[in-house]
């Protein structure tokens, strides 16, 4: 399986890497033509979002012979700009940064109540975008990729003790033997070189933390990561551009990191049968009489400006928009009578489970 879909992936690298060379919102076996095929009425199966778990989906419909289109709002991220790199500095980022803002909104942007870190910007669909409520703010990813683009990376595989607690009616067995080893397989997780974590100035701060950890009785662990640690170590040596070691994380890595759109996306893409449209938002969704679900899509350009507005149907319908995007269609879909047989539990339980760093 492994040599087949890294096949896979080289080709669905290629066909990403020359849409964005031609400017297509349309990436698939059909981005190498010379014109741009127009956007079909129908689907046998609509993937919206292209982060994690819609990765994961449009491959495995792929795999199943199924033609999917995956639609994105953000746009992909695979053209460098005029500094020649894909993503922005974290010290100094400029309009690829944030989400159609006139300034960025940094994670912890102040200290001691001064913005230090933050800039002015032109609106963008830039690659971060921060989601404001009354009583909490989200942060997500825009791009073909999801938040694996701005996310920090860590993928743990959680304690087995913990999994039986939380999901008791799901087989561990199955989860620990099976699916766990597969997604750290195919997302490229690794572990740092102890070693090396050791010796390295790189983590000098990491290890005086620790020491301060055991002195108060308390444990630490290694977290793995999708970031490759081979890289950072030519990073530290001096011999690779640096990306992890220059800062870059918010705002996207231009090396180094395995984001899902240089794996289960560039696999599925391989497969010949999945195409991801990307700058598309999905604003309704409602049954077919006939059968299958019909959205409503608004299809917009680098200003923001919606340029069309279509309908698109499918049989099967996968929302993979994130805890955010997913929970909104549905409850909007629920309170417009489009979708009148979703329950009335959904999105209640919704809430923080994001990061808490002091």
């Amino acid at each position: 399986m492994t040599s087949n879909l890294t096949r896979r992936q080289m080709l669905g690298l290629g066909a990403l890497s020359t849409a964005a060379a031609l400017g297509f919102t349309r990436i698939g076996a059909a981005s190498a033509a010379a014109l741009e095929p127009p956007a079909a009425s129908y689907a046998p199966a609509i993937v919206v979002g292209s982060g994690y778990g819609s990765a994961v989906a449009a491959l495995r419909l792929g795999q199943a012979g199924v033609r999917t289109v995956v639609l994105e709002m953000g746009r992909l991220w695979d053209t460098p700009g005029a500094d020649g790199k894909v993503f922005p500095s974290t010290s100094a980022p400029d309009q690829r940064s944030m989400w159609f803002r006139n300034r960025t909104e940094a994670p912890l942007a102040q200290f001691l109540w001064l913005d230090v870190v933050n800039r002015d910007i032109s609106p963008y669909p830039g690659v971060l975008d921060r989601v404001n409520y009354g009583d909490m703010s989200v942060y997500v990813g825009r791009g073909v990729g999801g938040g694996s683009l701005v996310n920090g990376g860590m993928s743990p595989t959680p304690r087995r003790s913990y999994f039986s607690e939380v999901l008791p009616r799901v087989d561990a067995d199955e989860m620990y033997g099976t699916y766990y080893p597969r997604a750290r397989a195919m997302l490229g997780v690794g572990d740092i070189d102890p070693a090396w974590f050791e010796s390295t100035e790189w983590y000098r701060f990491a290890r005086i933390s620790r020491k301060h950890a055991q002195n108060t009785g308390l444990k630490t662990v290694f977290v793995p990561n999708v970031y490759d640690f081979e890289y950072m170590k030519r990073e530290a040596a001096g011999t690779a551009t640096r990306s992890a070691l220059a800062g870059e994380v918010i705002y996207g890595n231009n090396h180094g990191k395995k984001s899902v759109d240089k794996t289960y996306l560039a696999a599925a893409i391989g497969t010949g049968n999945v195409t991801i449209e990307t700058m598309q938002r999905v604003v309704a969704v409602r049954q077919d009489p006939a059968g299958g679900y019909v959205l409503t899509v608004r299809t917009s350009d680098v200003t923001g400006r919606v340029t069309q507005v279509r309908e698109l149907g499918c049989r099967r319908l996968f929302l993979g928009a994130g805890s955010l995007g997913t929970t909104e269609i549905l409850l909007r879909a629920r309170e417009t009578g489009t979708l009148p047989a979703l329950s009335e539990k959904v999105g209640l339980g919704w809430g923080p489970n994001g990061n808490v760093m002091t």
